[in-house]
């Protein structure tokens, strides 16, 4: 696709693919979603719009009970970023939002529409280290992030709190140019 010149850049938009690794319940969860950019070329600047489409994540707590989770991930504001000598450096600041827990897949421990992360997620994504990010093509970007505790979530809010929040968590995206 040909990129679209606007007076702060050029707009690209992309479809992105990938997961989610969270440490404390050592689960995953996959993401779809898009995002539209514009990147400044004069300067390098990038602000974009990212939509990450809700997902269902399968974790484990206390090492060995299987839970789902539906999972929704709102952007808070922009994403704004760097596109330097190749290497595309973003952040992007996420609330997670989790409407359902359930045990074995079926049994609800918690969850609800005002469950979510206190704070919101602060997410660098980057490119790999020594290889070329085309915007015109696309590629691979990853990063780590954290999850503050979580918040009204029904009466095991604690207890779940205790099986999400924390650091050492992954995303890995492949960002892929819209027809």
């Amino acid at each position: 696709p040909t990129p679209t010149p606007t007076s702060g850049g050029q707009e690209y938009d992309f479809t992105l693919a990938g997961e989610t690794f969270v440490k404390a319940p050592n689960g995953k969860a996959p993401l779809t979603g898009s995002v539209n950019a514009n990147l400044n070329l004069d300067t390098g600047d990038v602000t974009a719009d990212l939509k990450l489409n809700p997902t269902k994540g399968n974790f484990q707590i206390l090492g060995f009970l299987p839970v789902t989770a539906d999972i929704g991930l709102v952007s808070q504001g922009q994403t704004t970023g760097l596109y330097k000598d190749g290497q595309l450096t973003t952040n992007s600041k996420v609330i997670t939002k989790l409407s359902t827990f359930n045990v074995f897949g079926a049994i609800p421990i918690g969850g609800g529409d005002q469950c979510q992360t206190t704070k919101p997620s602060d997410i660098t994504l980057k490119s790999a280290d020594g290889q070329f990010f085309d915007p015109g093509v696309g590629g691979k970007i990853s990063g780590t992030y954290s999850l503050s505790s979580i918040d009204n979530c029904g009466p095991l809010t604690g207890i779940l709190s205790l099986f999400t929040a924390g650091d050492g968590n992954t995303i890995d995206l492949n960002l892929t140019p819209k027809a």
